[in-house]
């Protein structure tokens, strides 16, 4: 029996590989045979039913002959499940080749039992047993082994390998194209009685290492290896190199629920693979991922191991593999080029506030009112507002911002999101406007009245326009983790963030210690601080105090911040909130690394729900009107009150002495604009400057 087959000789074939005695499920994946291209093949791959061999013989048939027009594969092993996947392989009892172009006539004293032409001069053969065994298809084993040896296929030796049915034509695109249209028919099966072998006549094959190029044998890898090796290190290296699909699959912590878990993973390993990590840089990372399907089996780690070497074996040539030390070399610039190029002082992106691309924390005291002052941060900067509802606190246009929550829930946040932006911009309150004629209307209600409208007609207006807020509550969100860090990374250039919240930091810190340094910055912020660098883009993490925070009689409030002393380096802005006072103010002082520290005190309403269903909107009042710096808010001594504004006086000059703007000199002062009218006014008072129109100079001596 040779050249095309009928269908009934093709099964004939089949059960000469498979076995007429052996029982278990074989498979029949198809594609259509009247795909067009490659990509059309890729989409139109159907992986078929499980088939019970040898019971379901008939409907084998069957599918054969309605499939006669679409090219049919078939794995040679039988397997224990109705998955096609490694674990459910039965023991083996033949082996197998995608011999490619070496010909099965060439081969000596390993022709093959069984060997076919796939199509023209491509060739493919299996081997067939006297006795089973197990493992024979895995990574350095016998099939392996017999596939380098015949210089066969390289990836075509693993458990699940798919060959073409026998004697069948070829319906892929790039022959039908050469035949006018028509599928290729070579010489189909060769023969099909070919010598039967015992497992010894394979021993003389050379030993093939469980992974090509790696010179660490995989059972030479146990648990203590695998501990060894800093996973977080590894990711940092490769996550830039894998694919987008891949850092977000790694990034998920939630169970993938419906997700195939066994297409996931491999495409992670070979991703990995493929990025140049090891075998045991491939299992370290993998093994803790929600795709690790092999979790609490005896065998979870040997399996790991036969999959990544699997995924190493399919590697391209010419990919070399990664090491912690291929790190580019810092280059030295020379002082007296650095000076030649103008170094830009930071922007503001909330004025007097915070600057654009700046890092830092509001850290405070419980019910200080931190997450509401973040929250109230992220809608100024998406609405283009002013922060705390204050003038002198002004984004010069609205931007997007990322909003992470992880302590608080959705409910909670949308409540608060609701009396912020009612109050800040309630012409966007996604709930609309609505007023009663004649009633009493909230101030800053932009409602037009119809000239037909009654006194006591109820008025509903939609909102006008959309909020760039993007919301991400309670979804395992891991500062620390390198998976979770290239998802941020890919989510700030995706929505072009100008600033990111995180709301706190003790809920995304992972299993970082916030009390040692090293780890905090090694893991957290500087990996935070680079993402802000490269994409400009403010980040601002919210904090707690410490147990034996001061609480207002210490000298700054930053000193009452949980967590290492190191946390401050990181700083280049900074908010720290102490608890109401017997007043009901909360003070709060800002630090900066580019800008005076000031203090200001804020009166916050208690927000509450109406018996009538409204609510108390969020509207703090900055109870004092300047924002002095924090180591002048102490009343000065009277023998120093005539020298206002000398100090600015001193600046102005040096700067040739003006006249400027009150707003040009704010920025260049980088002072508020209402505490540098404070002094202005002063110096001008004790004759240090003089005000000259809207303009303000130092007089000439």
């Amino acid at each position: 029996m040779q050249g095309q087959l009928t269908p009934e000789q093709q099964l004939q074939v089949l059960s000469r590989i498979w076995g007429n005695t052996r029982k278990g499920s074989v498979f029949l994946p198809y594609i259509n045979g009247d795909c067009k291209n490659k990509d059309e093949r890729r989409k139109n791959f159907h992986e078929g039913r499980a088939y019970q061999w040898p019971r379901e013989k008939a409907a084998i048939l069957s599918f054969l002959q309605a499939h006669a027009n679409d090219d049919v594969y078939f794995p040679p092993n039988l397997f224990d499940g109705k998955r096609r996947i490694e674990q459910n392989v039965a023991p083996e009892k033949v082996l197998y080749a995608d011999l490619d172009p070496v010909d099965p006539d060439t081969l000596g004293e390993l022709r093959p039992t069984i060997a076919w032409e796939s199509s023209p001069g491509h060739f493919q053969g299996v081997w067939v047993l006297d006795s089973e065994r197990t493992g024979a298809s895995w990574p350095g084993k016998e099939n392996h082994r017999l596939t380098v040896a015949l210089e066969a296929d390289p990836s075509g030796w693993d458990a699940t390998q798919l060959l073409r049915v026998p004697g069948r034509a070829n319906f892929k695109p790039e022959y039908k194209d050469k035949n006018g249209g028509k599928p290729v028919r070579g010489r189909g099966l060769l023969w099909d009685n070919g010598p039967r072998y015992v497992w010894d006549d394979f021993n003389d094959l050379p030993e093939v290492g469980a992974v090509i190029g790696d010179d660490q044998g995989i059972e030479l890898i146990d648990e203590q290896a695998i501990d060894a090796v800093d996973r977080h290190e590894v990711w940092g290296r490769v996550r830039l190199k894998v694919s987008h699909r891949c850092r977000e699959y790694l990034a998920l912590k939630t169970d993938p629920v419906g997700a195939d878990r066994d297409q996931v993973l491999w495409q992670i390993e070979r991703d990995l693979a493929d990025a140049g990590c090891s075998l045991i840089e491939i299992v370290a990372i993998v093994r803790p991922s929600v795709w690790n399907k092999y979790r609490g089996r005896n065998d979870e780690l040997k399996r790991l191991k036969i999959e990544a070497a699997k995924a190493i074996n399919a590697r391209p040539d010419g990919i070399e593999e990664t090491k912690a030390d291929d790190t580019p070399k810092p280059n030295i610039t020379w002082l007296k080029d650095v000076v030649q190029q103008p170094i830009p002082r930071p922007k503001w992106l909330v004025k007097d506030i915070w600057t654009r691309g700046g890092c830092g924390f509001i850290a405070g005291a419980p019910k200080s009112y931190k997450s509401w002052m973040a929250l109230d941060m992220a809608l100024t900067i998406s609405t283009g507002g002013n922060f705390l509802n204050q003038p002198q606190f002004k984004v010069s246009k609205p931007e997007t911002v990322l909003y992470l929550q992880e302590e608080d829930d959705l409910r909670l946040v949308m409540d608060r999101l609701a009396n912020i932006l009612e109050s800040k911009s309630p012409e966007r309150f996604y709930g609309g406007q609505m007023c009663i004629v004649g009633g009493d209307t909230q101030v800053g209600l932009k409602i037009s009245v119809p000239p037909s409208a009654r006194s006591g007609d109820v008025l509903w207006a939609p909102p006008v326009g959309d909020v760039p807020l993007a919301l991400h509550v309670q979804t395992g969100f891991i500062a620390s983790d390198p998976g979770w860090q290239a998802w941020l990374d890919e989510a700030i250039e995706e929505g072009k963030f100008a600033m990111v919240v995180i709301d706190t930091l003790g809920t995304v810190a992972g299993e970082v210690d916030t009390d040692k340094t090293g780890e905090m910055m090694n893991r957290i912020l500087k990996p935070l601080k680079q993402l802000a660098n490269k994409h400009d883009t403010a980040i601002m993490i919210v904090h707690h105090n410490k147990k034996s925070a001061t609480d207002g009689k210490g000298p700054r409030a930053g000193n009452d911040m949980l967590g290492a002393v190191g946390l401050h380096a990181w700083v280049d802005c900074a908010l720290y909130a102490r608890s109401k006072d017997s007043k009901g103010e909360i003070q709060v002082e800002r630090e900066a690394k580019m800008a005076q520290d000031m203090a200001l005190k804020i009166r916050i309403p208690m927000m509450y729900w109406h018996n009538d269903g409204t609510r108390q909107l969020w509207d703090p009042e900055i109870v004092t009107d300047g924002l002095e710096q924090v180591h002048t808010v102490e009343d000065k001594p009277a023998a120093r009150q005539n020298t206002g504004g000398k100090q600015v006086a001193i600046k102005m000059k040096a700067m040739g002495g003006g006249p400027f703007a009150l707003d040009d000199l704010s920025e260049r002062l980088d002072v508020a604009e209402s505490a540098l009218l404070k002094q202005l006014k002063s110096g001008v008072a004790n004759g240090f400057i003089e005000e000259r129109g809207d303009k303000w100079l130092v007089p000439r001596s």
